[in-house]
């Protein structure tokens, strides 16, 4: 479900830290509409992860300059609390971050970390947080919630983790949830199970969606729209379900291209990004 008004509007955005020659996001622009799904793709080291954490408002260091035509959530400035130890949150809008096992407190047990959020967010008594908690683990998937309750996350497997760490993100009841690399410590059977998870929950909940992800062919598949990332610009964009259609910049087809399929079993040579960027219209496209 999407909207054509912008609940989170980014005009010019770039974001430069000290002692690089390039920006690390060079004059971004996009929106995202109430509840819509956009996924932002690109190789590490493209710039995705700083976007979404200036996003995010979490970008404290003085030393990286943060300049930008606008930057709004829900018609409000986002604003870098500059120098603080601990970021402010933007109200709202909420991350959750590539690694669960770092994420995730190691002293405290998942509920100690849902009530938290919970009585924060909500104002409830405790034992109405406690059944909040549960009912949050079990949307998420998780089986035998009082065990799971009593845990800490060094006790949990992987996936369990990543379905703590949704469970956590969607209880703060945010309008906007940036979900950084949400699969990279998943196995591709997991991969697929978190992302249909991660989707229809906030499809159900009409939680508008950011996924960071180097995965095109599986963000393509669980989004409305797609910015393709490369170099810190955003160099194509579309709709996802005719994204491969569409692009017209060399490094989103190469990207589209070396998605694995059957199509190339008997290929001698398999396609590469190199072969995209490398070309004459490749040169002229980027340049």
């Amino acid at each position: 479900m999407s909207s054509t008004e912008s609940l989170l509007e980014v005009v010019g955005l770039t974001i430069h830290y000290p002692g690089q020659e390039t920006n690390a996001v060079d004059d971004v622009s996009f929106g995202i509409g109430e509840g819509e799904i956009v996924a932002l793709v690109g190789e590490s080291g493209s710039g995705k992860s700083t976007l979404a954490r200036g996003v995010a408002g979490l970008l404290t260091d003085p030393a990286i300059d943060v300049t930008a035509t606008a930057l709004r959530f829900d018609g409000a400035p986002i604003k870098r609390n500059v120098g603080a130890v601990l970021p402010s949150r933007v109200p709202g809008v909420t991350m959750m971050f590539q690694d669960a096992s770092t994420s995730l407190d190691v002293v405290w047990t998942v509920e100690e970390q849902l009530l938290a959020i919970l009585r924060n967010t909500e104002r409830i008594s405790k034992k109405a947080a406690r059944d909040r908690a549960r009912t949050w683990l079990d949307r998420v998937g998780l089986a035998d919630t009082d065990r799971v309750m009593g845990s800490r996350p060094y006790e949990l497997s992987g996936g369990m983790r990543q379905r703590v760490m949704l469970a956590l993100a969607l209880a703060g009841s945010p309008r906007l949830l940036i979900a950084d690399e949400p699969t990279s410590a998943l196995d591709a059977s997991l991969s697929r199970l978190s992302m249909q998870l991660l989707t229809s929950l906030s499809s159900e909940l009409n939680t508008a969606l950011l996924i960071v992800s180097h995965d095109i062919a599986m963000c393509t598949e669980f989004s409305d729209r797609t910015l393709v990332m490369y170099h810190g610009a955003i160099v194509d964009r579309g709709a996802s379900a005719t994204l491969a259609e569409t692009v017209v910049h060399p490094y989103a087809q190469g990207l589209l291209a070396c998605v694995p399929s059957f199509e190339h079993l008997d290929d001698d040579e398999l396609p590469t990004l190199d072969s995209f960027m490398n070309g004459p219209k490749a040169q002229e496209a980027i340049s």
